[in-house]
């Protein structure tokens, strides 16, 4: 009886140790997937500061027009400087609107301008970006989530599928910070 269970330990520690081995020579292909899943499971919280906190709530993303921009300097590692201008409608899960943007660098400087039909879920929007730079026509899918001052897109590495740019979720990716200002006439 003794033995019986001993061997019984023994195979089951076995077990465990292939399936780790296996978790391990596959973690580049299940990990993404499942940061991913989580995320995208993600409920964003209010979190309401106290008079001796300096907190801020996250941003809830509603109904109506909302304006973004951000802008980056040429450093580098990324020797191209950035503007761009989003100014976009939410109206229930279906977000529309432009995005304007400018980017110079040591071998070019060119703007693009294009528009965005995403959705909106839990705070979090996927879009289309379908934009003309020096006369080509792309789409791009963009990834957006709210944040305290307004939105963070999540750069990530571009792969094409089937005619456009989309992230390739399996490398990792980088936070572009879009504060949010207000909308006027001449947006």
């Amino acid at each position: 009886m003794k033995n019986k269970t001993l061997k019984f330990i023994r195979i089951f520690l076995l077990v465990l140790i292939i399936i780790g081995i296996i978790l391990i020579c596959t973690q580049k292909i299940w990990v993404p997937k499942l940061v991913n899943y989580i995320l995208s499971k993600e409920v964003t919280v209010q979190i309401i500061p106290q008079s001796n906190s300096t907190t801020q709530p996250v941003v809830t993303l509603q109904d109506g027009r909302q304006c973004y921009t951000y802008s980056h300097d040429a450093t580098k590692d990324a020797p191209y400087a950035v503007s761009e201008f989003i100014d976009m409608n939410i109206k229930g899960s279906v977000v529309t609107g432009t995005k304007h943007g400018t980017q110079g660098g040591p071998d070019m400087t060119n703007g693009y301008t294009g528009t965005i039909d995403g959705i909106l879920d839990h705070n979090a929007i996927t879009d289309i970006f379908s934009y003309t730079i020096e006369g080509s026509h792309n789409k791009e899918q963009e990834m957006y989530r709210a944040s305290q001052t307004g939105i963070e897109k999540l750069r990530y590495p571009l792969i094409e599928q089937k005619g456009i740019l989309v992230p390739d979720t399996t490398k990792p990716f980088t936070v572009l910070s879009y504060a949010r200002v207000g909308c006027v006439p001449s947006n």
